[in-house]
């Protein structure tokens, strides 16, 4: 019940409390972030016509793949809902990137069509936006081993560092300092 059809809100408002499933929204195709439970809780209503203020909480488990040994580790979403969304106008032509200018009130809304708002993507945008910007298991996480494969924060490896690329242009520097020194 995440897409819901905008005429279909009575005057007092509509108060969803949904669980979430991982299809609904709209996270099937990412397989760095599984939704392990997720909890929707919002009051709909209808303000000025035809704009819809979401109001609730978003609470829910995540798994996400860590950035350097690629294990899943939990991250938990709690997101306070405060948005406002406006009917996507249809008869205005399509305008050139470089010439579309957002103004304040344009950045702070989102858009529904045809008179159904998904929540689903509205979710999605949220738990988007609840993820760190830096995904790691741990600040310490050793990553994974770039000659053998293996995760290095379960087993050590005998593996030497790999040699960085030099660049040739510092060549005739590395000799005016020496072998030794680098």
């Amino acid at each position: 019940m995440l897409l819901i059809e905008i005429p279909r809100i009575p005057p007092e408002g509509l108060d969803l409390d949904e669980s979430l499933q991982t299809g609904e929204v709209h996270l099937e195709g990412d397989d760095e972030l599984v939704l392990e439970s997720g909890r929707l809780r919002c009051h709909l209503e209808i303000v000025d016509g035809t704009t819809v203020h979401v109001d609730g909480h978003l609470a829910g488990d995540l798994k996400v793949e860590c950035g350097r040994c690629l294990e899943p580790y939990p991250v938990p979403v709690d997101q306070r809902l405060d948005l406002f969304y406006l009917p996507r106008l249809t008869n205005r032509p399509e305008e050139e990137e470089e010439e579309v200018e957002l103004s304040d009130h344009e950045v702070v809304v989102g858009y529904y069509e045809d008179e159904r708002l998904d929540l689903g993507e509205v979710v999605r945008e949220q738990i988007f936006l609840a993820l760190p910007l830096k995904r790691l298991c741990r600040a310490d996480c050793k990553g994974i081993c770039p000659t053998c494969g293996h995760n290095r924060n379960t087993e050590a490896c005998d593996c030497p560092p790999p040699e960085e690329p030099r660049d040739p242009r510092l060549e005739p520097l590395r000799k005016l300092i020496g072998p030794d020194r680098h």
